[in-house]
């Protein structure tokens, strides 16, 4: 089975970001993923270089980062200075945002900005000069090739992805016909530009955790399948998948959901929506890895069959460092 696994984390002091870094290298992991969201964590960049100087191999960037709070100047300077530190062990994943412009106001941004916003940090890594806005950018001290990850929750993101990016961070969940129309998706975009659907590096993100049973593996994830289930809300012209008859509570879950508490963990406003909601079986079902490490191996296996192949797991609970251990030891050596 040719699989790989990549973690995700809400960043903390940086220290403690480059022991997480230093141990998903040393537990397998082939990428870690830093959340951009400056109201409620710590600083993306600062966090992401401490993450790739404690390391030698693992890739470190932005999962992911937004074209309004992020100048494309800024952002692909930041990104190339990581590429110098780091041998090039970079990519940048981007999207049209979350909690770091709802928390300041802000909405996030359409298709067609990110679009540009995509477009001016390739081509300003690349030493390209770029006019925006009537005036002429680029870096005048040096250049990278950088892949760039799109987050994708519905069709429409998963084309202009297989168009346009490298890769995509695919964040609506699996199950046979959610992975199929989401390759499809992909396929169709990558058509459109002259290339294959599998040219583009598709990564599903899942919540995972390993505990004695279940039950107490969920307890400690409710607040990421809360994630999911605003972002499933969101949107409901698109087709997602969704029972009609979960509609009504996602919407509820939607309109309550607490972005200054976004994705912490312990017992929060978005915990326990979950947990009142009927809704976290299938919820988990959905979005997540979870459970004994015998249940954990049979859902990775499952979702090979599927045709999932890479799996980004957020790991934004306290003991991550054990949880990549346990990972590491039952899933990962064994499968």
């Amino acid at each position: 089975m040719a699989l790989t696994f990549g973690v995700s984390f809400a960043p903390n002091h940086p220290k403690e970001v480059a022991e997480w870094c230093r141990a998903a290298e040393d537990c397998g992991f082939e990428r870690v993923g830093l959340v951009d969201s400056q109201s409620i964590y710590r600083e993306l960049y600062v966090t992401c270089t401490a993450g790739l100087q404690a390391t030698r191999r693992i890739q470190v960037g932005p999962r992911v980062t937004n074209a309004l709070t992020r100048h494309p100047s800024v952002t692909a300077s930041a990104l190339v200075t990581m590429a110098e530190v780091s041998d090039g062990r970079v990519f940048a994943g981007i999207g049209t945002g979350d909690s770091a412009l709802i928390n300041i106001g802000m909405k996030p941004v359409k298709l067609a900005a990110l679009g540009e916003f995509l477009t001016t940090i390739r081509a300003l890594m690349r030493g390209e000069s770029v006019q925006r806005n009537g005036s002429e950018m680029r870096l005048t001290w040096g250049k990278a090739n950088i892949p760039i990850y799109v987050s994708a929750h519905g069709p429409k993101t998963l084309e202009f992805a297989g168009r346009y990016a490298e890769g995509v961070i695919y964040g609506d969940g699996v199950g046979q016909e959610v992975v199929e129309d989401a390759l499809r998706s992909v396929a169709t975009g990558a058509a459109a530009a002259g290339r294959r659907g599998q040219d583009v590096d598709v990564w599903w993100g899942l919540c995972g955790n390993i505990g004695e049973s279940r039950e107490n593996a969920l307890t400690a994830i409710r607040m990421l399948l809360a994630a999911k289930a605003n972002h499933l809300a969101r949107f409901p012209e698109q087709n997602k998948h969704v029972p009609p008859e979960f509609r009504d509570v996602l919407d509820r879950i939607h309109k309550s959901y607490s972005y200054l508490e976004h994705q912490k963990p312990g017992e929060t406003t978005n915990s326990r929506l979950v947990k009142e909601s009927g809704l976290e079986d299938y919820l988990a079902a959905r979005y997540a890895i979870a459970g004994t490490p015998e249940q954990c191996r049979a859902r990775v296996y499952e979702l090979e069959r599927m045709g999932v192949r890479k799996i980004w797991l957020n790991v934004h609970f306290d003991d991550k460092i054990g949880f990549m251990e346990k990972w590491s030891r039952e899933v990962i050596a064994k499968i």
